[in-house]
């Protein structure tokens, strides 16, 4: 979040500056419960704001959940909703367990709250990056002259905010909130909310005693007055705001309960709570906002296009690599093989071996990823300075004259799972590469979400990726799906983010899945490894990966196989691979043809995912739990895929069609051809699919 300082003069600014860094100064308890709140304030005025009649569980629309006579515009709140923590948590006024943010506004602190779980729907607490808010737009503009916050009940203390601020704007944008007051408590002493004040309201004011009636507009300094009693305020908590604002926010940096440092490891009780808000200033003349201007940046498409990639990581070692073994490779259905000498240091038989396997490869008639070390020779990734720049040049030149020419060659890896740090210079390696060699893919693999940082943060890394690097695919690692007896809460998120982003740049992505047993994730069945290809085609993948093609002592839980067992021999789960990889490979040559335009999954719904719109070509599903891709061709012509959910069960799907659509007919997974097109004219279009199964099928309008 940009915070923007805005003040008339050095004088103010030093002011404004002050008081954003002073700790927190001589707010006043005004006593606890309902009858400790002022009153009257700008969310409502006439003390009558009152809950909607609606659940706040129920998942109705903002429109049927504004209170009654409420005093603002609009409502704006962060988290929402998290994707790893329940459903009908969309909005100010939803809640899963009825505490939405609107509740601080309703001058009940003592029945109603603002709770939010850490754990279900938190993002594992609020950062400096990623705050609680809730923000209200007023139809008229206030400069505001003091306010009040109300601590919630006695159950957990330590929910209480610690670092938090109000904020005013006139746009309300996420990077326009000047800072009104800022309390950076690190602890109790520097709270002005105590362990033992349940249900207390504290005052906040920009003047103290003596300037109380010049300050305030007549009701609310009698009101306040009324309220002080026999109390006074011994001095001003935050300079009067030299403009008025329409919007105001109160955001949470940090609680008393430890945000998780790391959101996958988020299973403890903690969470934040808040009674009440009030809000009270001036009425003054609007400010004009100038409309926001957006730069367009030209759109251009990537610089090759990747083409349909079934690969894997962890392939037969080097003593292992012979015509027999990757002859072996391509067997099982893969067309690209991984070069088995990844980050090895470069020595006098680093070309040779390379070579050699790009000779192996060609000969087995599939492409080949190979890796040289020479890459990571100059300067460091983390650290890229211009200095680097010849040296770098240098070693790709050398990559260049060494393999480029040969017609078995995919592309070369860069690395893998380095971090936002080194998007630089992967970004310059990414770029000289293809400027220099424009026929070969430089490929480098990305963290899931659920190994960096909260959700909110890997969207902008995910973005940032491809805004820095610019790649040609975009590939990235989840296994988390296949923990235990399977954890999917990660899974539809990564793919939501990863489609959303890549579409919106027009790059390509492959996804690498698991299907060795390690740390946890489970040995994978037939539906397993269906459920786990078919469901990243139906967001768009550009083909597939998977970890690991051989046995690796290091990383198996046990003597747990990959494809092939720790003996070198085919394990079950070769041959699960091979049939779905030809599958696959048949469509591969129209999916690289089509852009997604839109996934919808059918109940129950995966958390973070979307139900089945309008918009939508489908608009019924029966016949059990579905992920539907659509997709078009640059000619407007529609596809559907649908994949079933069930890693266990097979189902038959039932597809009512949007009337416009008259034939329906399946992409063949043995020649890759159109069937004979079935009519969808008023009748269901019936699916057989096995479990974790999807299909491709190409629609026809009326004409």
């Amino acid at each position: 979040m940009r915070v923007v300082l805005r003040a008339a003069g050095p004088f103010c600014a030093l002011l404004v500056l002050l008081a954003l860094w002073a700790p927190a100064m001589g707010h006043v308890s005004l006593g606890t419960g309902n009858a400790s709140l002022i009153g009257g304030d700008l969310t409502s005025p006439d003390d009558k704001v009152a809950p909607s009649d609606v659940d706040p569980g129920a998942g109705k629309g903002e429109e049927q959940m504004l209170p009654k006579n409420a005093g603002w515009v609009k409502l704006k709140c962060a988290p929402v909703t998290s994707p790893y923590g329940v459903p009908y948590q969309h909005h100010p006024y939803q809640s899963w367990v009825g505490a939405p943010a609107a509740s601080i506004l309703m001058n009940q602190p003592e029945q109603r709250k603002w709770y939010v779980s850490f754990k279900e729907g938190g993002y594992g607490g609020p950062s400096r990056e990623d705050p609680y808010y809730l923000a209200i737009q007023f139809k008229d503009a206030f400069v505001l002259t003091h306010f009040t916050v109300t601590t919630g009940g006695p159950d957990m203390p330590d929910r209480d905010p610690k670092e938090w601020a109000i904020q005013g704007s006139n746009t309300g944008e996420d990077d326009d909130w000047t800072d009104i007051y800022v309390c950076s408590a690190k602890d109790r002493a520097g709270s002005p909310f105590t362990e033992g004040g349940r249900f207390e309201t504290n005052l906040f004011t920009s003047f103290d005693s003596a300037d109380l009636g010049k300050r305030v507009a007549p009701d609310d300094a009698k009101r306040l007055s009324a309220k002080l009693g026999a109390k006074a305020i011994a001095k001003a908590d935050f300079v009067r705001p030299a403009k008025t604002y329409t919007w105001f926010r109160i955001a949470v940096y940090s609680c008393f309960n430890p945000s998780a440092v790391n959101w996958i490891y988020r299973d403890s009780p903690n969470a934040f709570a808040l009674g009440q808000l009030e809000l009270f200033g001036v009425q003054g003349p609007k400010e004009t906002v100038a409309p926001k201007v957006v730069k367009v940046e030209p759109v251009t498409g990537p610089a090759m296009d990747a083409p349909f990639i079934i690969s894997y990581w962890c392939g037969p070692s080097k003593d292992q690599t012979d015509l027999r073994r990757i002859k072996e490779v391509a067997e099982c259905g893969f067309t690209v093989a991984q070069s088995p000498n990844l980050w090895e240091k470069p020595d006098a038989d680093q070309v040779a071996f390379n070579k050699k396997f790009l000779d192996l490869c060609q000969q087995a008639g599939i492409k080949a990823f190979i890796y040289d070390g020479n890459i990571c020779t100059s300067g460091h990734w983390e650290k890229f300075t211009p200095e680097d720049k010849p040296g770098i040049e240098k070693d790709l030149d050398g990559m260049i004259a060494n393999y480029s020419s040969h017609p078995g060659l995919m592309g070369f890896v860069l690395g893998d799972e380095m971090g936002v740090d080194a998007h630089p210079r992967l970004g310059f390696v990414t770029q000289y590469l293809l400027k220099k060699d424009p026929t070969h893919v430089p490929y480098y693999n990305l963290l899931p979400n659920y190994a960096s940082g909260n959700p909110k943060s890997y969207e902008r890394k995910v973005a940032d990726y491809l805004k820095v690097v610019k790649p040609v695919l975009f590939s990235w690692d989840a296994y988390w799906q296949m923990f235990g007896r399977g954890d999917e809460q990660y899974y539809w998120d990564n793919l939501e983010i990863v489609r959303r982003n890549c579409v919106k740049a027009k790059v390509p992505f492959n996804q690498i899945i698991v299907s060795l047993a390690h740390m946890g994730y489970r040995e994978c069945s037939e539906g397993d490894l269906r459920w786990q290809v078919w469901t990243s085609l139906a967001y768009g993948s550009r083909g597939i990966q998977y970890f690991t093609y051989v046995h690796v002592p290091v990383m198996a839980t046990g003597n747990a196989p990959g494809l092939l067992d720790k003996y070198g021999n085919r394990d079950r789960k070769y041959g699960y691979v091979q049939k779905i990889n030809h599958r696959i490979a048949k469509l591969g040559p129209t999916l690289v043809k089509l852009v997604s335009t839109g996934v919808y999954n059918t109940d129950p719904l995966p958390i973070g995912t979307t139900p089945l719109l309008g918009e939508a070509p489908v608009k019924k599903a029966d016949g059990g739990a579905m992920v539907i891709g659509c997709f078009a061709d640059a000619r407007g012509v529609e596809y559907i895929m649908p994949v079933n959910r069930s890693q266990v069960n097979a189902i038959t799907a039932s597809l009512t069609l949007d009337e416009k659509y008259v034939w329906a007919a399946e992409i063949s997974q043995e020649t890759g051809k159109a069937l004979s097109p079935v009519s969808v004219s008023g009748k269901a279009l019936n699916v057989p699919l096995e479990a974790g199964e999807g299909k491709l099928f190409l629609l026809e309008r009326k004409k």
